[in-house]
């Protein structure tokens, strides 16, 4: 991924501008988890939503291989979104009514993956993040921590090229974040897939390749 100066501006109460990105640059290779610390209100999930597709940059490009994300808009963005990034919020947010194996292969179903198929691929997920004797339960009947796994296995079922996680330990404990922290990074070596994550947790942080400070609306190295 390459993201080329990278601007957001919001309108405040009082009418002024508020700048939250001032030029951001990275680069991010297939394999690579990068977190990116700060103060609450630095702009880190407004990096992340503008990294995601889920809302517009006012300046500057987000390129992933070869679609230049900033650019497309409609049914072209929602499909990228769908098929080449996965979310993990901090909040899990899977859907009650369904089972652990049903939220994560709502992606494939999403995408029109035959459901034989698409159950074959949330199966193996679940195994790959240690859910695979959960599988048939629901949210409710499961942890905090399998909560998550069971969103990240959603995250990564359809093999996306980036992913983005947004404070994902911010509800565990610390010992059941460690090992959220641990499976994201196997997980981004594993699969190639390149991580962003936005946290204040710095074992989360330690477990990533390096760590960008969000301050002032711009990044700097960290490690």
């Amino acid at each position: 991924m390459q993201v080329r100066e990278l601007r957001k501006a919001y309108a405040s109460p009082s009418g002024a501008t508020l700048e939250v990105l001032r030029g951001v640059s990275f680069a991010l290779a297939a394999g690579e988890m990068l977190a990116v610390s700060g103060a609450s209100g630095a702009g880190k999930s407004t990096l992340l939503h503008l990294l995601g597709g889920l809302d517009a940059a006012d300046g500057g490009s987000v390129r992933l291989g070869e679609i230049e994300l900033t650019l497309l808009h409609g049914a072209e963005l929602a499909r990228a979104r769908n098929e080449q990034i996965g979310f993990v919020f901090q909040f899990h947010h899977l859907l009650p009514d369904l089972s652990a194996l049903e939220n994560v292969a709502l992606p494939l179903l999403v995408a029109r993956r035959k459901p034989r198929e698409a159950r074959a691929a949330a199966s193996a997920m679940l195994a790959a993040v240690g859910l695979s004797e959960r599988a048939s339960h629901r949210p409710g009947e499961l942890s905090g921590g399998e909560q998550q796994r069971a969103a990240i296995a959603r995250a990564l079922v359809h093999e996306p090229r980036l992913v983005l996680a947004d404070e994902p330990t911010g509800n565990l404990d610390a010992r059941t974040g460690a090992g959220i922290a641990a499976l994201l990074s196997t997980l981004a070596r594993t699969r190639g897939a390149a991580i962003v994550v936005a946290t204040h947790n710095e074992q989360l942080a330690d477990a990533c390749d390096r760590t960008l400070a969000l301050e002032d609306g711009r990044l700097r190295r960290e490690n």
